[in-house]
């Protein structure tokens, strides 16, 4: 009887110490990524060229995505049109530009800003969206990383070609510290094991003084 008591005790000892000592990890919430639009043009000579004459136009439409969990994940920002409407005789070359891209995560905006290229030759007109400066979204229990993906839009001759602006979204689910007894906490153990070791030495000089 001693024993099976003694035995319940410690079970339920242990179950208390186990509940203080272990957190469950926090999970991502779900986040909802707004992207805004942009435009550009006149891109694409150096001058002997005609102006204007190779263009690269993002629509200014906005787009709604909703995520769980945690990881990474691939998400179009925006749909990209060249237009080309001249081979460079004269102009052949690579230019720089850069824009610039609104990103919103749950209510949070930033600013993506992307470095690009446009090769002109004879035959063949390409946009290079290279990269971006990476961007990080801290909302307390978990941050989002978000970096431009490289993408490339060949145009053939006069016409328009089309593609997407995307962007990498990298999730990182910050987890709670394991939490630890209080010493207050650890006090009372003790007194739970103490008291029970003495109710137990009480039962037992109870029990032999009847027999004696």
């Amino acid at each position: 009887m001693q024993m099976r008591f003694l035995t319940k005790m410690a079970f339920g000892l242990a179950a208390l110490l186990v509940s203080l000592t272990i957190a469950p990890a926090t999970k991502a919430d779900s986040i909802t990524i707004n992207s805004g639009g942009f435009s550009l043009s006149g891109l694409g000579n150096n001058g002997g060229g005609v102006p204007g004459m190779d263009s690269l136009l993002g629509t200014a439409a906005s787009g709604n995505q909703t995520i769980n969990g945690s990881g990474s994940f691939i998400a179009l920002l925006n749909p990209l049109t060249f237009t080309t409407a001249f081979t460079g005789h004269g102009s052949e070359g690579t230019y720089n530009f850069n824009f610039a891209q609104d990103v919103t995560i749950n209510g949070v905006t930033q600013t993506l800003n992307i470095v690009g290229t446009i090769d002109i030759g004879t035959f063949v007109d390409t946009v290079h969206i290279i990269s971006s400066d990476p961007l990080t979204f801290d909302f307390g229990t978990f941050s989002v990383d978000v970096s431009v993906v490289p993408t490339s839009i060949d145009g053939f001759g006069p016409g328009e070609f089309c593609d997407f602006l995307k962007a990498q979204f990298d999730i990182r689910t910050e987890t709670e510290p394991t939490a630890t007894p209080e010493p207050a906490a650890l006090s009372l153990l003790g007194l739970g094991l103490a008291g029970v070791a003495a109710k137990l030495r009480r039962r037992r000089k109870s029990s032999q003084s009847q027999i004696t």
